[in-house]
């Protein structure tokens, strides 16, 4: 009968401990007020002392309080979601809706950083103006200083998203809770943090100020000061659906939004005849934009109408780089709100005589250059013979 009851407390005590892991209870805190000892869950940011009621704050050991979005999107209606996606746009490959299979879909909570800040500032520099002296603008600087203030409220991946490809989630307008483990465990897959309070904030800091700078829109920055201020650091955890179909033998991978629906990160086969179209199309009627102001300089041309044929060489040569980039980049799409671009790497073409990478995009502008400058300096010797 001992042996019974032995066992039982055993189950209890490792259910309890159970229970306590999910939960994340911390226990040993005492009031400050009346000496107390008490038990909080991780997540509670401000709670009362059971013994004198006292208002408490805690912050927890890493100093960030963790929350999460509940989700309010179901399987099924992410799995539609992802289907209506598939079929939409001329882009994507034909018949890539109704020919996709889906083989999976669950459910994931992934930690963000939030964190929330003022940055202020002074900025020294030139600004650009205008003026109009006898009929002709005349552009000239002038020495400013601009003071910067300015709010942010911005997300940022606690843990290695790379196969996901959500880099950040928007949280305005969602409900957000003290974050319950248990809930989430049941529901979900639940991702660890990887990266510390100290990292996020000195990356967020450098792109708040990095976007303030760009506000202040000066020339010749002689002098430049920012600080953080009102720093407020947060975890959300975000539900995010991920959804994975097969396609000709090969299985991509969507990611719908828990909260509101909308994809936050998608890829999907390409239509090879719509790049090639584009490409075509692209190249062809950018070049007879740029192309239309040498004519117009072979034929002359007056000063009231060179305005206007510059800029449309200029918009060719916009549709020549356009119709480039869709053929080029165009065999997968990639689309989502969680998507944030970084500059891609130039693309190099290894020579024949010699294994030296030329610059793809180096060549590209250097023959725009020419061009302009060919251009130029054509509608200038037929004005002057005239």
């Amino acid at each position: 009968m001992d042996d019974i009851n032995e066992i039982k407390e055993q189950e209890n005590t490792q259910k309890q401990a159970i229970q306590f892991k999910k939960e994340k209870i911390i226990r040993g805190i005492t009031c400050p007020a009346c000496g107390g000892e008490l038990d909080i869950r991780d997540g509670i940011r401000t709670f009362n002392c059971k013994y004198c009621g006292t208002l408490l704050t805690s912050k927890g050991d890493s100093e960030s309080v963790k929350f999460y979005v509940p989700k309010k999107i179901s399987r099924e209606d992410a799995i539609n979601r992802m289907k209506a996606w598939l079929g939409k746009g001329l882009d994507k490959a034909k018949g890539l809706a109704a020919k996709s299979t889906v083989e999976d879909a669950f459910l994931v909570y992934i930690p963000y950083w939030r964190v929330r800040a003022d940055v202020v500032g002074w900025v020294f520099g030139q600004e650009k103006r205008t003026r109009t002296v006898n009929g002709r603008t005349q552009t000239y600087y002038v020495d400013v200083e601009k003071k910067i203030q300015k709010p942010f409220d911005n997300t940022f991946a606690a843990c290695d998203i790379s196969e996901l490809g959500v880099n950040k989630v928007n949280l305005a307008g969602d409900e957000i809770k003290p974050i319950d483990y248990e809930t989430l465990e049941l529901e979900g897959m639940i991702f660890n943090i990887i990266s510390s309070r100290n990292e996020v904030s000195t990356g967020a800091f450098q792109q708040f100020q990095s976007s303030a700078r760009g506000e202040a829109n000066l020339y010749n920055v002689t002098f430049e000061h920012y600080d953080l201020v009102r720093e407020d650091i947060s975890v959300v955890y975000y539900p995010l659906w991920v959804t994975r179909y097969s396609f000709m033998g090969r299985t991509y991978q969507v990611v719908i939004d828990g909260e509101d629906g909308t994809i936050a990160y998608g890829k999907a086969p390409g239509n090879n005849l719509y790049r090639a179209v584009v490409g075509i199309f692209g190249m062809g009627v950018g070049t007879y934009m740029a192309t239309l102001f040498g004519i117009f300089g072979v034929t002359g041309i007056d000063e009231s109408g060179f305005f206007g044929y510059i800029v449309a060489l200029i918009i060719g040569i916009a549709v020549m780089m356009w119709g480039y980039r869709k053929f080029r980049y165009g065999g997968e799409i990639e689309e989502g709100t969680g998507i944030v671009k970084t500059p891609k790497n130039k693309q190099k073409i290894t020579s024949v005589l010699d294994d030296k990478g030329i610059d793809t995009m180096a060549i590209v502008k250097g023959a725009g250059t020419a061009a302009i400058a060919g251009s130029v300096l054509n509608a200038f010797l037929n004005a002057s013979r005239r």
